[in-house]
């Protein structure tokens, strides 16, 4: 999104509990980061076992909607080559998943060190676009195969119909999955990524409806509270919009369902109360105010851990290091310093969110 400074960028944590997974299966997954100013869930990365060992990657970056198009990640040899000098010994516990184009994912149990440091969620990235962050995974789709294009998919569309992309946006505090089907022909259908509570999935493509409807279209809403919940359906009509929108499943803090058209480029602007806008007069779901603050007071104590970490690693350097991994590990020492500079002041200060976020930038900067 376009408010938040490359410092904010930074500071991305998610410290809620992950879904039960496979031990024998570390990478395939999704992968989260939450913003300790908006209170927002991020999904960044998206893995799927593909063949023969290898992983189908899907990576989504700040202000995307979709999941961008797939690259090809492989699980690391003991004598594959990495592609920077590693800052830190990597211990035999740690797999790696080096993903093509855009850097690698590591699994670090316990506090194990990667090559490039500890996490606090048992994930930690060193992707280009976005540097090296501890991530949140949680289960891929259960019960079925995924349905849309790029999975199960045995709808042919008829002539007269548009393709739409569906989003669920989830206000309760129960983790859940959801899909659409038309309740005329189910073979039309896609679904959205399992949620953790308080949070929105990446815009899934594709769901078929009539380009200029003459007769009213049924839907049907398939979801699942997980983890154990079983699949449960509701009927809703179609509401009023077009196939120019975006289709919206809006799981209520209730736990009731809607659906909602949406402007595919509505404003996602932040309040100053920290809150981001979502269309149609929403707010997008976020952590509610204490489990925010609770994020916040983790995401501050893991970057000063990584502070102190990266600045031994500096001042340990022997005279006979390369001068380029010198500047690198100079360079994070500074990010690392940065970032701690930020979230010390937006944790102590007392104005509205907006106001905080701009003291704190401003405090960063000064440093």
């Amino acid at each position: 999104m376009s408010h938040k400074p490359a410092v904010i960028a930074a500071c991305l944590l998610c410290a809620m509990p992950t879904l039960s997974h496979a031990t024998d299966a570390p990478f395939p997954g999704i992968y989260s980061v939450i913003d300790p100013v908006t209170g927002m869930t991020q999904d960044v990365l998206k893995i799927e076992p593909f063949i023969n060992g290898e992983f189908n990657v899907f990576p989504r970056f700040a202000g995307e909607r979709a999941w961008a198009g797939v690259l090809s990640g492989k699980v690391m040899g003991a004598r594959d080559r990495y592609l920077e000098e590693a800052l830190f010994p990597q211990d035999s516990k740690v797999r790696t998943l080096a993903i093509a184009d855009i850097g690698y994912l590591y699994r670090t149990p316990g506090d194990s060190y990667s090559r490039d440091g500890r996490s606090d969620t048992g994930y930690l990235s060193h992707i280009f676009a976005i540097g090296i962050k501890s991530m949140q995974r949680r289960p891929l789709l259960a019960g079925h195969a995924e349905r849309g294009e790029r999975g199960q998919h045995d709808y042919r569309p008829r002539a007269d119909e548009a393709k739409i992309a569906v989003s669920t946006l989830n206000y309760s505090a129960r983790p859940i999955q959801v899909g659409v089907s038309d309740a005329g022909n189910p073979a039309n259908a896609v679904d959205t990524d399992p949620l953790n509570p308080y949070m929105s999935s990446a815009a899934h493509c594709c769901f078929y409806l009539p380009a200029t409807p003459h007769k009213p279209v049924q839907l049907t809403i398939e979801y699942r509270w997980l983890p154990d919940g079983k699949p449960e359906t509701r009927t809703l009509p179609l509401p009023a919009g077009n196939t120019t929108e975006e289709l919206l499943v809006v799981v209520q803090a209730d736990g009731k369902l809607a659906l909602e058209f949406r402007a595919p480029h509505e404003s996602q602007s932040m309040t100053a109360d920290g809150s981001v806008k979502a269309g149609n007069g929403r707010l997008y779901p976020a952590l509610p105010a204490a489990e925010r603050k609770a994020v916040l007071a983790a995401e501050l104590a893991h970057q000063q851990r990584s502070l102190k970490d990266i600045s031994k690693k500096l001042e340990k350097l022997p005279p006979t290091t390369p001068l380029q991994l010198t500047q690198r590990v100079a360079e994070l020492v500074e990010e690392r310093q940065a970032t701690v500079t930020y979230l010390e002041v937006f944790s102590a200060c007392k104005a509205a969110v907006r106001e905080c976020d701009k003291q704190a930038r401003a405090a960063a900067r000064a440093r």
